[in-house]
């Protein structure tokens, strides 16, 4: 069962790779159109509430791609490790 684990931890790493830099390619959170509407009303709290959000969506992408590039590099790591630590037999 173990001669495995060097493979599958590979396959994850890209799979956490691929999907880094799809999502990467993807562009970032942007204004919508209710946001640019309540800046021109300047309803400011309403403009507000809509601009935190927009920075929460902006901040939980960033933490994705960070997550997603760093648990690729450490299932690299994983599988490196583990590479020659198969059963004998």
């Amino acid at each position: 069962m173990t001669r495995f684990l060097s493979p599958l931890c590979l396959l994850l790493a890209l799979a956490m790779l691929i999907a880094g830099f799809s999502l990467w390619y993807v562009e970032r959170p942007e204004a919508g159109i209710e946001l640019h509407r309540a800046r021109v009303v300047g309803d400011d709290p309403y403009t507000d509430a809509l601009e935190a959000k927009l920075e929460k969506r902006r901040t939980a992408r960033k933490a994705l791609l960070f997550c997603l590039f760093g648990g690729s590099a450490a299932m690299t790591l994983a599988a490196f490790a583990t590479l020659g630590r198969g059963e004998s037999g």
